[in-house]
């Protein structure tokens, strides 16, 4: 996650809080586009507050969860909120 302090400890300004938040979310989706585990084309990725959203949907069940391990890699699990739906068969068990 990006740190955002200036040196005496308090928040930067929220233009300088935007950029990072737009540098993140870029990160994010070129880091989606780059897997070739699964296909995240049909990823939305939007912030809120400290925490990426991925929203949208992927092929089949367990892309869900590569799609997260992708964006832990550069926010941590703990800012990575899963919204995302599975279109694949449907267990019929």
């Amino acid at each position: 996650m990006v740190l955002r302090l200036d040196g005496s400890g308090w928040s930067l300004s929220s233009v300088e809080a935007g950029h990072c938040t737009a540098a993140t979310v870029a990160s994010v989706k070129c880091a989606l586009q780059a897997a070739s585990t699964f296909d995240g084309t049909q990823i939305t990725v939007s912030m809120l507050g400290d925490y990426v959203v991925l929203e949208g949907f992927v092929r089949c069940r367990g892309d869900d969860e590569l799609a997260v391990e992708t964006v832990a890699s550069i926010v941590g699990h703990a800012y990575v909120r899963n919204r995302l739906l599975c279109r694949g068969p449907r267990d019929t068990h």
